[in-house]
């Protein structure tokens, strides 16, 4: 499994810090359940942002904040988030601030990675069709199954044990 870098985060961006950046926003906003595209895009908007405000001239703990603050308040603003949404939105920056703050979320994505790995064949490749890991999107179940030569409930619980086996695979590497 590859790290999707958003575009943002290339060779010509002139430092490691604002690739770090970068991809730390990108992975909170697609933990917010934005698209990868949609967190690509709020995430320039978000720097476009710290840049117009003065953000980018404060203690980097600082900037961080501002920038995670700034993009929940676009991703909410996409979503037209209502009480319900910012709720959720609670959560995710609740975990996120648990899991994710010390490291961007680096460590979490190496577990990630590992515990793909422990997985058979099969539930590994249902896993990235799935979550679009190895192809540029997604699959729905129907192609899964075609893919795997299973029944669409069959696809149904082997993606809920692989879930599972992932969550607490994930959950054992906590450091």
């Amino acid at each position: 499994m590859t790290d999707p870098a958003p575009a943002l985060a290339t060779a010509d961006a002139p430092d490691a810090d604002l690739q770090a950046r970068v991809r730390t926003l990108w992975r909170y906003l697609r933990m917010h359940g934005a698209t990868p595209a949609e967190a690509e895009d709020l995430a320039q908007e978000a720097f476009v942002i710290a840049l117009q405000k003065g953000a980018a001239d404060l203690a980097p703990a600082a900037t961080a904040t501002f920038l995670r603050r700034t993009a929940r308040f676009l991703f909410l603003r996409l979503r037209c988030g209502g009480r319900a949404a910012e709720q959720l939105a609670d959560a995710v920056d609740e975990r996120w601030e648990r899991d994710c703050a010390h490291d961007g979320g680096d460590a979490r994505l190496d577990a990630l990675r590992a515990c793909l790995d422990q997985l058979t064949d099969r539930a590994r490749r249902a896993v990235e069709l799935a979550y679009g890991l190895s192809t540029a999107d997604a699959q729905g179940r129907a192609a899964i199954a075609a893919e795997l030569g299973l029944h669409e409930n069959g696809v149904k619980t082997l993606m809920q044990r692989a879930r599972q086996r992932l969550r607490e695979c994930i959950e054992r590497r906590k450091p």
